[in-house]
């Protein structure tokens, strides 16, 4: 590994000494834990499966802090401590993102929950850590977030009656190529902005599709969507609170499938300057 993070604090390097390292065969980056329920079938020989998922997956490492004096290596454990401490913010649990980069490169992230560190001084200065994190999610996501704008689709042709003069100006591109470099399906998060009457989000490469029966009139306008939570929060101004719009959103909580995605907005109204922007991250069953 050629570094890695805590939040923001650096707890590894391969290049530079920074008084904190990891060693090697960390435990939890190459699989999240199976789910195999299974029960016995009744008189008969064999057991029944009746779903297999994915769990958590916890991911464990040692490392060690060091310093050269008693007062450098006090401090450098008291830093590692509170960056794997519980985090809370206005009561609220909080997750840490625990960022890491490869021997070859490849720079992930994941949110985790410590769950457990022992750390045991050696001498005065320098001590063994083994950590203990606990991640809910399925994924490794890439540390670079993408985003992409999608403006209204309308199949071409020409408005009856035709205006004169005919507009010949270039329009914005209505359908887009969506690239999720990673193994796994990746979520999104979809902010639809105003105007806009009743849109639909097509992923025409694995067929979902998600629609919301809402009409926004302002361009001042938003409904954010969270395909991780499954959540839909409309906001009626830039600076406004969200409100539970749930209620409108049907279909599917789309995700990018491994590769390319076509993806296509749709509306009750084509006239309008309404579109969406949708970000995601390269997401990776393991390393």
């Amino acid at each position: 590994m050629k570094s890695a993070y805590l939040d923001n604090t650096q707890i590894h390097s391969n290049t530079d000494n920074i008084g904190m390292i990891i060693f090697p065969k960390i435990q939890g980056l190459e699989s999240p834990a199976i789910r195999l329920p299974s029960f016995t079938r009744p008189n008969v020989d064999g057991a029944f499966v009746p779903n297999q998922l994915y769990g958590s997956r916890l991911i464990t490492f040692r490392g060690k802090v060091f310093a050269n004096t008693v007062a450098a290596y006090r401090n450098l454990r008291r830093t590692f401590e509170l960056a794997s401490a519980i985090k809370r913010i206005d009561g609220e649990l909080n997750s840490i993102t625990f960022k890491f980069t490869t021997m070859d490169d490849f720079a992930l992230q994941v949110e985790v929950y410590t769950r457990r560190i022992d750390f045991e001084d050696n001498v005065l200065t320098n001590g063994n850590y083994r950590l203990h994190l606990l991640s809910p999610s399925i994924q490794l996501l890439g540390q670079n977030l993408k985003s992409q704008d999608i403006f209204i689709f309308s199949g071409g042709g020409m408005p009856v009656p035709m205006p004169i003069p005919m507009s010949m100006a270039a329009q914005a591109p209505s359908e887009e190529s969506l690239n999720n470099a990673g193994n796994i399906d990746a979520f999104l998060a979809i902010t639809f902005h105003g105007p806009m009457q009743n849109p639909t989000l097509l992923n025409i490469t694995n067929s979902d599709s998600l629609s919301v029966t809402y009409n926004m009139t302002s361009s001042n306008e938003r409904i954010e969507i969270d395909t991780v939570n499954r959540t839909a929060l409309h906001f009626a101004t830039p600076t406004a609170s969200g409100t539970n719009v749930r209620q409108y959103v049907s279909g599917d909580f789309l995700v990018l499938a491994s590769g390319n995605n076509s993806i296509r907005l749709t509306t009750a109204a084509y006239n309008t300057t309404g579109y969406v922007n949708l970000s995601w991250r390269d997401s990776f069953s393991g390393v």
